[in-house]
């Protein structure tokens, strides 16, 4: 089965871009292009395939990652906000581009000490992918009041926190499935600040 991202700039360039931070301010609407490739649903790979196989997964990821960051910066500049929970909404913003850092961190590892010789499925990581950019399109064009952005924060981070959790099963390398099991302990300590947050602001 083929999964097609849509079309735009070139792709090579692309995946490049994304393995190095760029910590400058993204306008709503100009969110990063797409990358453009043609995603198989592979049959087991080993060494050289198996390897860029993950590295387009974790790419991915890092997306999802940095995208959630901006929908809570984006929260947080709502004018119907009580100060203190758009520091809050800051805070987790900067975590997850601190997820994002981990993530981009984990494709310098050498060839074969991390990944794993199978298939990734890449339909729900791009639904979760597609989801956060809609949803950060919609903090756009709408302000947002209290309770509808600790809203939108729980519900994002118990959906990733599933997400880490199923991924840290799906490296050999431990210090890898250690990392997304981090990253699945950070969403669980995100939705208690949220949680927090609404006995505290509602």
């Amino acid at each position: 089965m083929l999964i097609r991202l849509a079309a735009n700039r070139n792709p090579q360039g692309y995946l490049k871009g994304l393995a190095k931070r760029d910590t400058s301010p993204v306008p709503c609407g100009q969110l990063p292009l797409p990358v453009t490739i043609i995603l198989n649903r592979l049959n087991p790979l080993k060494g050289k395939k198996a390897e860029r196989n993950v590295r387009k997964y974790l790419l991915l990821c890092i997306e999802i990652e940095e995208t959630v960051a901006r929908i809570y910066r984006q929260l947080s500049q709502s004018k119907n906000l009580p100060g203190g929970l758009q520091s809050v909404l800051q805070n987790l913003a900067d975590d997850e581009d601190t997820h994002a850092s981990q993530l981009r961190f984990a494709l310098r590892f050498p060839a074969g000490t991390t990944f794993t010789e199978k298939a990734f499925e890449y339909a729900p990581v791009l639904a979760l992918l597609d989801r956060a950019k809609d949803l950060f399109d919609k903090t756009c064009r709408e302000d947002f009041d209290a309770a509808q952005a600790i809203a939108i924060g729980i519900e994002l981070e118990e959906d990733f926190c599933q997400a880490h959790i199923g991924n840290s099963m799906e490296f050999k390398d431990e210090s890898l499935k250690k990392m997304f099991a981090a990253l699945a302990h950070d969403d669980k300590a995100h939705c208690q600040k949220l949680f927090d947050a609404k006995a505290r602001f509602l």
